[in-house]
């Protein structure tokens, strides 16, 4: 009996500590909803990186977020920045006298074109060349006649008439032939052939881009020939989103090169297109490169950032965007331990956005201490400690 009565006694003392009510632990069900950074613990990093200036710390401040506004941008040769050479008429090429890559200047000789509709028009301006000639000589003996009083007043009259419309039709075929590109022939015409070969000139100075005439082949005046481009003479085509605010004309930008380049240059905004493209539903507003960017090559994209204060009349917390990293799908932000190399991760909630700061909606407050550079290396050491 008196084993039986310990047995039971020592039941009912168990029993007695399982029903005992214990607090609930943080993050259980009945406990308040602990945040994501409580399931990782504290990151610990050698000093030398904060003395290295690896790991940077600055307070969270509040205030409107500057340079909110980054758009990309096309890269595109100015109206005087590249240009076109052909010939106004159909021929064939004889001679090339440039290839891709040569430096021209204005005016300079690209190509000959051998041209028989400019053969037609020198010989026309042969014959206007006599008529104006033979015409001028019988008013000059008209006027001679005139003066000894041999002839008569309207023989002077048909004489000068003849002249004015000589003159007229050399100056047509001269018009003509220089539109055409021809080269006058020269004034003695009886030693010499006419000139039926059209030169191709550059129409600015730059460098050859395109080359697409071929020795012999034919040409025609809607095809081009040489494509010139004039470095430094370009301009850039930001692509603004419809949902925000068009930078007006005068507006300060900051170019910044793509590919991992570490090229900037300042710009202003001069002008925009002033419609949506339906496409892409964004507007294009022109850019006027500053005398740094020299690198800017047509063709190119660039980044374009629009510094100053955002649009809006609320101060908001901003952090760099550098200082926010993603951690298993939460936004979140490493703020500074006890100790120093000692480091906790925090989750926050951010408005979405672009530009190199970002809003915190929640999760830190004005004045906090948080991780601004550094911040993805404390994600790989928590990651690190993790895994081990």
């Amino acid at each position: 009996m008196t084993r039986a009565r310990v047995a039971m006694v020592l039941a009912l003392s168990l029993a007695a500590c399982k029903v005992t009510p214990t607090p609930d632990k943080p993050g259980s069900e009945k406990g308040a909803p602990a945040p994501s950074a409580a399931a990782h613990g504290p990151i610990k990093v050698d000093r030398e990186l904060i003395a290295q200036g690896r790991i940077k710390i600055a307070l969270v401040e509040r205030r409107a977020p500057r340079g909110q506004l980054r758009v990309p941008g096309e890269v595109r040769s100015s109206e005087s920045g590249s240009a076109e050479a052909g010939t106004l008429v159909s021929g064939r090429v004889a001679s090339l006298e440039v290839t891709e890559g040569t430096r021209v200047t204005k005016g300079q000789i690209l190509a000959w074109v051998d041209a028989p509709e400019v053969g037609r028009a020198s010989a026309e301006l042969l014959r206007a060349r006599a008529r104006a000639a033979l015409a001028a000589r019988k008013l000059e003996r008209q006027l001679e006649l005139d003066r000894q009083q041999a002839t008569s007043k309207n023989a002077v009259d048909d004489a000068r008439a003849e002249d004015q419309a000589a003159r007229a039709d050399l100056l047509a075929a001269r018009t003509l032939l220089a539109n055409l590109g021809g080269q006058e022939p020269p004034a003695e015409s009886d030693r010499a052939t006419a000139i039926v070969r059209v030169p191709v000139r550059s129409p600015i100075e730059g460098v050859v881009a395109r080359r697409d005439a071929i020795l012999g082949a034919p040409v025609s005046p809607d095809k081009s020939l040489f494509t010139i481009v004039a470095a430094g003479h370009v301009v850039v085509l930001a692509r603004v989103p419809e949902t925000s605010t068009v930078p007006p004309v005068g507006t300060k930008a900051t170019l910044t090169a793509r590919g991992g380049a570490a090229a900037t240059c300042d710009a202003t905004a001069t002008g925009t297109l002033g419609a949506i493209d339906t496409a892409t539903r964004t507007t294009a507003v022109r850019i006027e490169p500053g005398a740094g960017c020299a690198w800017l090559v047509a063709g190119g994209y660039v980044d374009v950032a629009f510094p100053g204060v955002a649009a809006g009349e609320g101060r908001d917390l901003v952090v760099p965007r550098e200082a926010i990293v993603d951690v298993a799908g939460v936004p979140s932000a490493f703020v500074p331990g006890a100790t120093e190399g000692e480091f906790a991760q925090r989750a926050v909630r951010v408005r979405p956005g672009e530009g190199p700061e970002i809003v915190v909606e929640a999760g830190l407050a004005e004045g906090d201490k948080i991780v601004v550079v550094g911040a993805l290396l404390l994600k790989g050491e928590m990651i690190r400690a993790e895994l081990q």
